[in-house]
């Protein structure tokens, strides 16, 4: 986590400098009159200058009051998705407190590690954490599942911590399955795990997506790039599989210049991985393939053994091979993630 430590006054600085050392790689801003040696002067008013620090930084820690750090970030608020943990302290580090993005972006877990560092009190006022109740987004977070709608993660987490029955529809077996308060009565509302799109329930429900999705890639030389990605999405569209679900794309070797695949990276945000054929080998026989790819590359196979060796040939495929116009696809479901 990048931590940047900011303060404008004279005992705010000290502490600013007394909290750097205990938080290795952290970076210290200050006013120009109070900098001391090895902190960064700020430039700019504080209110324009906190746009650079929601940039550049996973967590903020603000050392003055209150009043002056809401005014000086409100412009800068996007979403609880990607906003910084904003953090918040009092010169004599009496009150550590949990502003913003406090568990998606890990600020009431800071609180309460700045607050043990400096013998302070941590101030989170999270209903769920202060009922010691779990929240969807805090299980997304711990497990690296995908939010589906953040909508319907804060309708779950309110019917918890109103002590109304939820339970978890997992299928996948990664949420342990005593995650939920146990709460008698008629169940209101449910937790489900599931990568499958267009879920129909007749409780509120929220999704967490697992990424476990993995996909294998061929094509033939120079194909068009748009025409791949649109096969992907198409054929995720028709297995009914989130996007959201793919953590791996991988390929043969001989295609890592291949604008196509290439581009995927851009398109889902996931750096394809190539095997040599070599490695593709070891799994190819598993596989029936096509005589005139191996003769070409060496492998029969390749998208499905690139996806179940990037699987790490554990899971099952719900997709073996898809083709079209060169192209073809394999997708492959993880387990154990």
């Amino acid at each position: 986590m990048k931590i940047g430590i900011i303060a404008i006054t004279k005992q705010g600085c000290e502490l600013a400098g007394k909290l750097q050392t205990m938080l290795p790689g952290s970076t210290c801003y200050a006013s120009q009159n109070q900098a001391l040696e090895g902190m960064i002067i700020m430039d700019q008013p504080l209110k324009i200058f906190c746009g650079t620090l929601f940039n550049n930084y996973d967590a903020l820690i603000f050392i003055m009051s209150t009043g002056i750090v809401v005014r000086s970030i409100a412009a800068h608020l996007k979403s609880k998705t990607s906003d910084p943990a904003v953090l918040v302290m009092d010169e004599k580090a009496t009150n550590v407190i949990s502003l913003l993005s406090g568990h998606l972006g890990g600020a009431n877990a800071l609180t309460e590690r700045v607050a043990s560092l400096l013998n302070s009190n941590p101030v989170i006022t999270t209903a769920s954490d202060v009922n010691n109740l779990p929240s969807v987004d805090m299980i997304a977070k711990e497990y690296n599942l995908v939010i589906d709608s953040m909508k319907d993660a804060k309708i779950i987490t309110a019917m918890m911590v109103n002590r109304e029955t939820v339970v978890l529809v997992d299928d996948y077996q990664i949420v342990p399955k005593d995650i939920l308060p146990k709460v008698e009565g008629e169940v209101k509302g449910k937790l489900i795990i599931s990568n499958r799109k267009g879920l129909n329930e007749n409780l509120p429900f929220a999704k967490l997506i697992p990424r476990n999705i993995v996909l294998g890639v061929g094509c033939k030389r120079d194909t068009n790039p748009q025409a791949l990605t649109d096969f992907i999405i198409n054929s995720l569209n028709d297995l009914n599989i989130e996007k959201s679900a793919l953590t791996n794309i991988a390929s043969i070797d001989v295609k890592a210049d291949e604008p196509a695949i290439l581009n995927l990276e851009k398109v889902f945000g996931i750096q394809p991985k190539f095997y040599s054929a070599d490695e593709l080998k070891e799994v190819d026989y598993l596989f029936e393939g096509s005589d005139f790819v191996r003769q070409t590359v060496g492998v029969g196979a390749v998208s499905e053994s690139a996806a179940y060796l990037a699987g790490n040939k554990e899971g099952e495929f719900i997709a073996r091979r898809l083709v079209k116009d060169g192209m073809t696809l394999s997708v492959f479901l993880m387990i154990n993630v």
